[in-house]
């Protein structure tokens, strides 16, 4: 999968083009300089003082944009992460999980009280970052129809694939997909992977599952 070299500003940029292509974002623009900080840190050891400091420097950023506070610091991106970002923000996903911290109702999300914003949305990236390619592809789907689907079915998520004759409705330019085929169709479904992609999410606790009316319905865990 293609890899790109992001100053900070262009991932600034970035993240701006996602926030005005989204009708929920009031939680991601109060908290942009705290989403920022999770983007371009490293908090593998959970250290508080290191997230703090990225955070006053992105708020100094958006505050008083200049290029001396930055320089040309930049980092490498994956550019499934990118599109991962993108969709994040359009459905409504990333501002949900931040309006969950933010008013410590954490119901249906697995963020302890104590994180911080950028801690928690740094640890989503980087679990999302880890996923095999069929997981990657499936909580995509997921992610992709949030804004109608807060919970979704098994059923659900089936119908989101095309059909044996349709072009793949995902961003296929952007990784490596062992699913597509050389004629640009999807054989995820003859593969029967879906149901085993969604155990798999759950138990890296992405999703979760319960039983409603009989069926198996799923939820983003974070």
């Amino acid at each position: 999968m293609a890899e790109y070299y992001m100053t900070y500003s262009e991932i600034s940029n970035e993240l701006d083009k996602y926030l005005s292509e989204s009708k929920e974002n009031s939680n991601i623009e109060k908290y942009k300089a705290e989403v920022l900080a999770a983007i371009t840190g490293n908090y593998s050891q959970n250290d508080l003082d290191s997230v703090h400091q990225m955070v006053e420097l992105w708020q100094n950023q958006i505050a008083q944009p200049s290029k001396l506070l930055f320089g040309h610091r930049y980092i490498c991106v994956q550019s499934m992460m990118l599109s991962f970002l993108a969709s994040a923000c359009t459905s409504g996903l990333l501002d949900a999980i931040i309006n969950s911290i933010a008013t410590g109702n954490l119901s249906g999300f697995n963020i302890s009280v104590g994180s911080s914003i950028s801690i928690a949305i740094w640890e989503l990236l980087n679990s999302v970052k880890k996923l095999d390619n069929w997981d990657f592809c499936i909580y995509m789907q997921a992610v992709t129809h949030f804004h109608q689907y807060k919970k979704f079915s098994e059923s659900d998520l089936i119908s989101w694939f095309p059909d044996n004759s349709s072009a793949c409705n995902m961003h296929n330019d952007k990784w490596d997909c062992d699913y597509l085929n050389d004629n640009d169709t999807c054989n995820m479904l003859s593969e029967q992977h879906i149901k085993e992609s969604l155990d798999s999410l759950c138990s890296k606790n992405l999703l979760k599952k319960e039983k409603e009316n009989g069926i198996y319905v799923y939820q983003f865990k974070r």
